[in-house]
């Protein structure tokens, strides 16, 4: 049982009381570009409700995904390890795939849930959408959400449950079918409660507000016992969509509203817990996978003054808008420039639980509690920081090659990479370059 597993290569854990262990909210947003808040630059809308946040909380400004693409992020910030290590290149998984996620990788739910946390995903999972990949085979409690990104289609082999609601005049037949499901069907996603699709296609302009409601019901039902949840938006992934309440609402468009109806989310989720008494002792991270698609143009995001987006190892791929907030735990009015990453919330997490973490099994992550409260010299010195596995940076110096193109910059003097300075500092350059090619080779498990 891997449950079992689990126990044995956590050793010993610190007993606590539930009254002693915070509870634990992620809210993923999808394809959110790190000049996509108020906080950070943004213009032709507003985002009073994560503003408000980063006044009361602490805003980061050096802070990354382990991927510029959604599977490996994903699988990086619930593991604290880099995708890598279990063999992944990058890839996203499609409604085709018979693969996803190792089992045997242990996610933050998993263990969180062997002290008694109830765990919950409500949103997207992109980890595999077969019975052993899916959440409830990894940690979670409960899972409602759809099990890849919104853009994709039906996989036919995903079962219904008995009163499965059929939308857009579709039938169980259309849903069946397995010919040219991408042609017929793309952006026509399914919304699964556990392991079974009760609604095809999702309606998909309810999906953040009914996220929402779903969270909320999550967190007053668990109010009385400690709790993770892992809030994974679709939004503002392409295609876009937005609720009657907030369509045409923006100067910004479509893209615009899409990001006040977060904004929104995020708004009645820290409301839901000063409700309930739980502010306090409830950890609030809100950050995004990565950064934006900037193919979309009106309906792509803003990497503000990082270069490129979503795919690219560059920082706008990256380097993502992330806020910290608990009241009288995180100080407020903060901003940390420190360099930490989604890989850092494992360790973390684990420690607030007073959880051992595996001790057999490396970690990419570190334990950041302190930096949460307010000592940003505490921040841990990364030895290096991998980019989607074709970029290294070390300190402020980062080497990126594509191709037979080389690229060096330095990130404290040139945090857009417009400067490539590899032929200025060779001997700096062909260092990064030896230890890359070491560490994608270390990291391998075919190697």
């Amino acid at each position: 049982m891997k449950c079992s597993m689990l126990i044995a290569l956590c050793g010993l854990m610190v007993c606590q009381s539930w009254a002693a262990q915070p509870n634990f909210i992620v809210i993923y947003a999808d394809d959110m570009g790190y000049g996509d808040l108020g906080c950070y630059g943004a213009e032709g809308y507003e985002t009073p409700a994560l503003d408000q946040m980063a006044e009361e909380g602490i805003r980061f400004t050096d802070f990354s995904t382990s991927s510029s693409v959604c599977t490996p992020s994903r699988a990086g910030m619930l593991t604290g390890r880099f995708a890598q290590r279990w063999g992944h290149d990058n890839k996203v998984y499609f409604p085709h795939s018979k693969d996803g996620m190792p089992p045997t990788e242990i996610t933050i739910a998993e263990l969180l849930k062997e002290t008694g946390y109830q765990t919950a995903l409500i949103g997207k999972w992109h980890l595999g959408h077969r019975a052993k990949y899916l959440p409830t085979s990894q940690g979670f409690d409960l899972f409602y959400g759809v099990p890849y990104s919104n853009d994709m289609w039906q996989a036919p082999e995903t079962p219904l449950v008995k009163n499965v609601v059929f939308n857009e005049g579709l039938t169980r037949q259309n849903y069946l079918e397995t010919k040219d499901l991408k042609k017929k069907y793309k952006g026509r996603v399914p919304l699964m409660s556990g392991t079974e699709v009760i609604e095809w296609p999702v309606d998909q302009s309810t999906l953040t507000k009914r996220y929402t409601e779903k969270a909320q019901e999550f967190i007053v039902a668990n109010k009385e016992q400690p709790f993770f949840l892992y809030l994974a938006h679709a939004m503002p992934h392409v295609p876009l969509y937005a609720s009657e309440a907030f369509a045409g609402k923006t100067e910004r468009g479509l893209y615009g509203d899409v990001l006040e109806e977060l904004d929104w989310s995020v708004g009645q989720i820290l409301e839901t817990l000063r409700q309930n008494g739980l502010e306090k002792n409830t950890l609030v991270i809100f950050t995004s996978d990565n950064g934006p698609y900037l193919a979309g143009k009106e309906n792509g995001g803003s990497a503000g003054p990082l270069r490129d987006g979503k795919f690219k190892a560059y920082e706008g791929g990256c380097r993502v808008p992330c806020i910290a907030w608990q009241p009288g735990t995180v100080p407020a009015n903060k901003t940390c420039e420190a360099q930490l990453s989604t890989l850092d919330l494992f360790p973390t997490f684990a420690a607030l639980a007073g959880i051992d973490v595996p001790r057999n099994r490396p970690l990419d992550g570190f334990d950041i509690r302190s930096v949460l409260k307010g000592d940003f010299k505490s921040a841990p010195q990364r030895e290096w920081y991998l980019y989607r596995g074709q970029a290294i940076r070390v300190g402020d110096w980062k080497y990126v090659k594509s191709g037979k193109k080389v690229e060096l910059f330095n990130l404290a003097k040139d945090v857009g990479e417009k400067h490539n300075v590899a032929k200025q500092y060779p001997e700096k350059t062909e260092q990064l370059a030896i230890q890359l090619t070491g560490i994608q080779a270390a990291l391998n498990p075919s190697e």
